[in-house]
């Protein structure tokens, strides 16, 4: 399915790149802080190792891991935790917002099913930023997330819809 708002393959790399760089022009907004807690840095590099591994068994899917973390992770947790919950509101709303805002985007741009889809783990992705303010670890948990909904549970998926729509 296409973008309706950006019917070019460049949109892509022009929202990401909207939301990364949105949030730095806001002169109201603050660079979140890098927890240096060694609780955090193990959870980081647990994480990384975890999402290392498939590549290892499968050396085609170390580009799929690099882009989904640098161009699908990184701006959509930097936009939507780190910059939209703290500018809309706090608490349960503020994650509400952002999960709807994410689900929208992601139903604007790959289709309804993807954006009912990514919902509930965009609250999650909410509920733990709002219990840890860790950006790496929501950013690194996002993309391991995406890397093995591609790898185990898209062709079962689309199986399952396919029968039922």
């Amino acid at each position: 399915m296409g973008c309706a708002a950006l019917p070019f393959p460049a949109r892509y790399y022009a929202l990401p790149g909207a939301m990364f760089f949105l949030p730095l022009f806001d002169r109201a907004w603050a660079l979140p802080r890098l927890p240096r807690e060694r609780s955090h840095v193990i959870a980081w590099a647990v994480l990384l190792a975890v999402a290392v591994i498939p590549t290892i068994w499968t050396p085609g899917y170390a580009a799929l891991l690099v882009t989904n973390l640098l161009l699908v992770a990184l701006p959509e947790e930097w936009f939507f935790r780190a910059y939209f919950m703290k500018r809309v509101t706090q608490g349960w709303r503020a994650n509400l917002f952002a999960s709807l805002l994410f689900s929208l985007t992601h139903g604007v741009g790959l289709g309804w099913q993807t954006g009912i889809l990514v919902f509930v783990p965009s609250l999650l992705f909410g509920w733990l930023y709002q219990r840890t303010r860790d950006l790496p670890l929501v950013v690194l948990i996002h993309a391991l997330s995406n890397l093995m909904f591609i790898l185990v549970l898209a062709k079962p998926l689309a199986t399952w819809l396919a029968t039922w729509l």
